[in-house]
């Protein structure tokens, strides 16, 4: 049976009942709603990143790499060229047109690993204070460690860490030279070995404190090449990036969660609330619902590889004083 809106109207009297009728359901926001916030979600990690360029060398090399996509895979897998490209031939009008084949390797990268942090205050230090742009500041600052130390570490991977890129690569040999000459030597030297075969646009990443040193000591040189730092580097070491030659598949969008319920391990080594092989119980543990505390929590999968074996080198034990 139909309904007659003029008559509805008219038996209403009301200047609200058009409001009524007329409104539509109202969509909330989400990572899959195209239009609405979809694109708030792809961007928003991308801009994070882009925004940790100040302190973080691996955020340089993650604008610089190849993006790879593991979609619903554990893995994938992509090619890569194993000799030196070639230059098309010339040819003479009508004349045959060389045929050429090449060698191809797989790079495997994935499956990705996940990177976690949460940040616990009380709702009375959230409304006393400017809490929130603290931590909002503090979780930047932690991303950006977390994210250097897992691209340059030196460690095999395992069933929850990535492999670094570091991972089987022979340190070269620092410079004898002291001050700038040291510095010229051992930058060379770096360069050298990534370039070979690669772009030949080479990112530096040193300690803050060198690279600090390095815009005194040699200002000229600090201008022209392209250094960033990171203070998940050791003060003597200096690495060298051709971010071409690397892929990386990162999430288009954190998983980022703010809770005030729940109840949670207060530790840095957490435990389950209740292991049944034990039963082994976590302590200390708070509930957030009954002691009002609010928490923020980010999630993150990461998966990186290099195209080529050369494309990262690193110096162990540089001086430059």
């Amino acid at each position: 049976m139909g309904v007659d809106t003029d008559q509805v109207l008219e038996r209403l009297g009301c200047e609200v009942a058009p409001l009524i009728l007329n409104r539509a359901n109202a969509t909330p926001g989400s990572t899959t709603t195209t239009g609405w916030a979809a694109e708030l979600a792809e961007q928003s990690f991308g801009a994070f990143l882009a925004d940790l360029g100040a302190y973080s060398g691996a955020s340089r090399l993650i604008a610089q790499a190849v993006p790879a996509r593991l979609g619903t895979s554990v893995s994938a897998v992509y090619p890569a060229r194993t000799g030196a490209p070639v230059a098309p031939a010339w040819v003479s009008e009508s004349g045959a047109i060389p045929i050429r084949s090449a060698a191809f390797s797989n790079v495997e990268i994935g499956p990705a690993r996940e990177m976690a942090h949460i940040i616990a205050w009380s709702r009375e230090l959230g409304k006393r204070s400017d809490a929130i742009a603290i931590f909002e500041r503090m979780l930047r600052e932690d991303v950006a460690a977390g994210i250097d130390a897992a691209f340059f570490a030196t460690t095999a991977g395992s069933a929850s860490a990535h492999e670094g890129l570091l991972h089987g690569v022979s340190p070269i040999t620092a410079s004898i030279a002291a001050g700038k000459a040291g510095a010229e030597d051992d930058l060379a030297a770096l360069a050298s070995a990534v370039a070979t075969g690669g772009s030949g646009a080479v990112t530096f990443i040193a300690a803050p404190a060198r690279l600090a040193r390095l815009r005194i000591i040699a200002p000229e040189l600090a201008a022209r090449i392209d250094m960033v730092p990171s203070a998940a580097l050791p003060a003597d070491r200096v690495i060298a990036a051709d971010g071409a030659g690397l892929l990386v598949a990162i999430d288009e969008a954190p998983d980022i969660v703010e809770g005030s319920d729940g109840v949670v391990h207060m530790s840095d080594t957490p435990l389950e609330i209740v292991n049944d092989t034990g039963p082994t119980t976590a302590d200390p543990v708070r509930s957030f619902w009954q002691t009002a505390t609010v928490a923020l929590r980010i999630m993150h999968d990461l998966a990186f590889a290099k195209r080529r074996s050369t494309a990262v080198a690193y110096v162990d034990g540089a001086d430059w004083t």
